[in-house]
């Protein structure tokens, strides 16, 4: 099973809000930021804003964006560009502009409504199309629409190293030499030949700041993680000013991801607590833990209403999901009030509501097209299928698509 072959396989639309589609102009007001639609393939959404701001010409921080959509998908998504005049229309390498009016504030991430999606999945045998319409029945809700519990993606923790743990945790704990080894030395799986180029070198001189700065001088390259390097260089156990050095958007990534993979856990600590032996319950396994999805038939009403916070130092513990969240603290070996990065105000932990359970709307399977002849005699059959639905912002997709099996 595959999604993601080629772009065209994940298409992802962003809906903006109807508050937000009331209040685009059709002239520039005093403060303009120009609307428009964007259509990319190939690009991250922040790749793309440098190409348009590099094609543009635009002074840094005048791209504003709503949300962040994937490189390897085709995606249709909304900016808006500070200026008092801006074209109808502009193009280049994998990205395309079409202006449709004006606001008189840049984009954020409460304009998005909804975003819909158009998903191939691919390389499915007999046995798993057959699992996944069962999959669908179990998640699907009396009105039609699917219901299933509203974990974080797998894209939330990129700034975790697979095995070796959450930086935050370590940062939590004032660990900062060890969350800067995982920042700049610890390669992830999605990192360019230069960027693990750049975090072996560190890796094998770690302490050898100079040198490490020499070796970098000699090759030309200064990432924006040269910066701790510089820092431990001018002082060598400074990690804390080093981390801190770091650009800030990737430090407060770090937070989220623990305070994500903190609301991850307790969502399936609650969830397992709350089913009785013999309920149709999903298993689900991703690199960051195993995802628990009842069935939406069954779900309690109070569930659908129910919010579990990203937590923070000053969260108060409710029921009736109280004794999931204490029991996760206990096994992470911290408490609320460590929420906190000693010594450093900022980035901080900030709580934030999030809907336990997430609705997939206008939902549609395809049925089961053959990819061609299978390569070889005693090769099984695989077949196609296309998914649709919408979900509502800060909701994954990919999430979705784990507890259909894929």
């Amino acid at each position: 099973m595959a999604i993601k072959r080629a772009p065209d396989d994940f298409y992802v639309e962003e809906l903006l809000s109807e508050s937000l589609r009331a209040g685009v102009l059709d002239k520039p007001p005093a403060s303009p930021h120009a609307l428009y639609r964007l259509e990319k393939t190939g690009l991250a959404t922040p790749e793309a804003a440098g190409r348009i701001g590099r094609s543009l010409g635009l002074k840094p921080g005048a791209i504003a964006y709503a949300g962040l959509k994937d490189k390897h998908a085709h995606s249709v998504q909304h900016v808006t560009l500070a200026v008092p005049e801006a074209p109808e229309q502009a193009e280049g390498d994998g990205w395309r502009l079409r202006r449709l009016g004006w606001l008189d504030k840049p984009l954020t991430a409460e304009a998005i409504g909804a975003n819909r999606f158009r998903i191939a999945v691919r390389g499915l045998t007999q046995e798993s199309c057959v699992d996944m319409d069962a999959a669908v029945e179990l998640l699907r809700a009396k009105d039609g629409s699917l219901r299933f519990i509203n974990y974080f993606g797998d894209q939330r923790f990129g700034s975790a190293r697979h095995g070796q743990g959450h930086l935050a945790r370590f940062l939590v704990k004032g660990e900062f030499e060890q969350a800067l080894r995982l920042a700049i030395a610890a390669p992830a799986r999605k990192d360019r030949r230069e960027q693990k180029d750049f975090k072996h070198l560190i890796a094998a001189n770690w302490g050898n700041w100079r040198e490490i700065q020499s070796k970098l001088r000699a090759k030309n390259f200064r990432p924006p993680e040269a910066r701790a390097i510089e820092r431990l260089a001018h002082s060598s156990k400074d990690f804390r000013a080093a981390f801190t050095a770091l650009p800030y958007f990737f430090q407060q990534l770090c937070v989220y991801a623990y305070q994500s993979h903190l609301w991850n856990t307790i969502a399936r600590t609650f969830v397992a607590g709350q089913s009785a032996e013999g309920d149709a319950v999903l298993e689900a396994e991703s690199p960051y833990g195993t995802m628990l999805f009842p069935d939406a038939k069954a779900l309690p009403a109070q569930w659908l209403t129910l919010d579990l916070p990203l937590l923070a130092r000053k969260t108060e513990l409710k029921e009736p999901w109280k004794g999931a969240a204490e029991a996760v603290l206990e096994a992470e070996g911290i408490t609320l009030d460590e929420l906190r990065i000693p010594g450093v105000r900022r980035p901080f932990f900030g709580e934030a509501p999030r809907a336990l359970v997430a609705e997939a709307k206008a939902f549609e399977l395809s049925a089961p097209e053959s990819e061609g002849k299978p390569p070889s005699k005693n090769a099984a059959q695989r077949y196609a299928r296309t998914v649709m639905f919408e979900l509502p912002r800060g909701s994954y997709a990919t999430v979705l698509l784990k507890a259909l099996g894929q």
